[in-house]
């Protein structure tokens, strides 16, 4: 008969060893405390926690954790630094160079260019040309390439441009002269339309199409300081360094994995009661952008891949995502709880694929290529309602400069979910919206396609500082009546580039918002397909005027045109954003239905 154990502890250090007792005087490998963990769980043991000592933990391949991986009911497997300990699951490699001149020089394990590497953690990015604003679109791809950006190019190249809420990324597959033929299906799909919505005005096709940004991964040397090139033929990246660098031993950290962590149960069979505790994500690297697809999003880091497309899925439906260093499918009661998140080439964690209970809460989400947290999916009526995500908590997290490359992408971005709370976040310094939940647009039908959505008490600022049509909170969908809301926020736009404090966009429907401090901006509920929104009570420098009020929209009173907060909202001010200390959700994760109190 299975039976419950005194709780055990297991050892594991960077350099132990594959087999053992995984005990304090015989600490063993990642690989070899997964396998013990099992045993013990199939023969009943629990309360086991596995303690990471200190040191950099370099995966050959992401960890893998299957419902054999599972805890107990409420008496999860731990997994977290040891007392004192900064553990740190990398996927890169550190790569020794030998200096060529004025350049350093390194060997790489193959011919793909990286998307970006680390010298003494700090980023470094390929060489880029300069802007091309002439340059124009055709079919196959860009004529009008002025002659010194064509001599930099080369098959591989990739263009890299942006039309407001997009960003997009096509490989180089002919230069010619005067022009550059791209990657197909990539340039195809960035330039489609939707059946309706006219989203082609977001493409470069559109009106607002200004050029490509730069072209990267460039022939021959580097030329800027703190760059590289790659020569894929000979397999050698060149470095100029930075005049501080110059007097150096050449080294560079390569990041090579495209994911460290991956939790895959099934609808039968989840993985369940698991907390992550204490432990950095860093040094992973994501080839998408590099492939026929290239990169093409919808929006906030849902990608349009494919051949044959005629047409944008208008709902969004079908959509693949960005990739993630921590994957979560099919999870129950799953905790991230003091984790780091940074130096990665994509996104950082998502929660998605019919997750029921998962948190991630008092983690550092930085120096990320995508966005920081995913949660829930994109379909509004699946099948099986099961399979939509539900019960996830994102707080006290503190979330900068992330979508570094990816620029689309956003701090907290959640689709289609039942049962969610983002909640005293900090969130800055991005390039596009700092959260965005719903998914689906208008498209989805009368019935509610989401339930219990409560963005409580986040702070955020200076965002939207390249993309447009967005803002510092984000909504979509139709909401379950009575259950969601956006209450004692601080959405501070006044160092942000145009976009608006809160965003109601298009079938936005049966949210309050109330009690929000929103400066430099204001709250917008533009489209006559959204409603039954209660906006009141909030406090605005702005002149605060309705937006297409409509039938259903109740926007008064509010608090204007204020040159001073008044107590209440220096209250709200005050008490937004990540607080310290704040202790580990408890099991299981369950999200209330009822909003809390404004």
């Amino acid at each position: 008969m299975p039976f419950a154990s005194h709780a055990q502890t297991l050892r594991v250090t960077p350099t132990g060893s594959a087999s053992g007792a995984c005990g304090a005087a015989s600490p063993c490998s990642l690989q070899a405390v997964q396998a013990q963990v099992r045993a013990l769980r199939a023969q009943g043991h629990d309360g086991i926690t596995v303690q990471l000592q200190d040191g950099t933990y370099r995966l050959q391949q992401p960890l893998q954790f299957d419902a054999s991986d599972s805890g107990a009911g409420g008496r999860p497997v731990r997994w977290q630094a040891a007392p004192g300990a900064h553990p740190v699951l990398s996927g890169s490699r550190l790569v020794q160079g030998t200096r060529d001149g004025a350049l350093w020089s390194f060997a790489l394990p193959s011919s793909d260019a990286p998307s970006s590497v680390y010298i003494d953690g700090q980023r470094r990015w390929p060489s880029r040309s300069e802007a091309c604003p002439h340059c124009v679109v055709d079919a196959k791809g860009l004529s009008n390439v002025p002659r010194a950006i064509l001599h930099s190019l080369q098959v591989g190249s990739l263009a890299v441009m942006h039309e407001r809420w997009r960003d997009f990324r096509c490989g180089v597959v002919v230069v010619g002269q005067g022009r550059v033929d791209l990657a197909q299906p990539c340039w195809h799909n960035a330039a489609l339309d939707s059946v309706k919505n006219g989203w082609s005005v977001a493409s470069p096709v559109g009106k607002y199409y200004a050029g490509v940004d730069w072209f990267e991964n460039l022939a021959g040397d580097p030329s800027a300081p703190g760059s590289y090139t790659v020569d894929t033929a000979h397999r050698v990246l060149r470095y100029r360094p930075l005049p501080d660098e110059a007097t150096q031993v050449p080294s560079i950290e390569l990041p090579a994995l495209e994911q460290l962590l991956v939790l895959k149960g099934t609808p039968g069979a989840p993985v369940h009661d698991l907390v992550f505790r204490g432990i950095g994500f860093a040094g992973t690297e994501w080839r998408k952008p590099e492939s026929v697809d290239g990169y093409v999003p919808l929006q906030a880091g849902y990608l349009v891949d494919g051949n044959s497309r005629t047409a944008l899925p208008d709902n969004g439906e079908g959509m693949t995502r960005i990739g993630n260093a921590v994957d979560v499918e099919a999870g129950r009661d799953i905790i991230f709880d003091h984790d780091s998140f940074q130096h990665l080439a994509a996104a950082g964690i998502a929660l998605a694929a019919g997750t029921h209970g998962a948190a991630v809460t008092n983690s550092r989400f930085t120096d990320i290529g995508g966005g920081g947290v995913f949660a829930g999916d994109t379909e509004g009526h699946p099948a099986d309602p099961a399979s939509k995500s539900s019960n996830i908590v994102v707080a006290d997290n503190r979330i900068d400069h992330v979508a570094l490359a990816y620029r689309d992408n956003v701090a907290i971005m959640a689709g289609f979910v039942n049962g969610l709370v983002i909640a005293h976040n900090t969130i800055s310094d991005l390039p596009y919206s700092g959260i965005s939940v719903g998914w689906g647009w208008d498209y989805e039908g009368d019935a509610p396609v989401q339930s219990s959505i409560h963005i409580v008490a986040n702070r955020i600022e200076r965002v939207m500082l390249q993309l447009a049509d967005g803002g510092a909170i984000y909504t979509q969908a139709q909401s379950t009546p009575g259950t969601s809301c956006v209450v004692r926020n601080v959405a501070d736009m006044r160092h942000s580039g145009e976009g608006n404090g809160i965003y109601l966009d298009e079938h936005s429907t049966y949210f309050d918002v109330k009690h929000n401090v929103v400066l430099g901006s204001w709250v917008s509920a533009w489209a006559s397909w959204s409603g039954h929104l209660r906006i009141t009570d909030n406090w605005t420098d702005d002149a605060g005027k309705p937006h297409n009020p409509g039938p259903t929209k109740l926007w008064s009173p509010n608090f204007t045109y204020l040159k001073t907060l008044p107590t209440a909202a220096l209250a709200v001010q005050g008490a937004a954003g990540a607080r310290d200390g704040q202790p580990e959700p408890a099991l299981p994760i369950r999200v209330p239905t009822a909003c809390p109190n404004p």
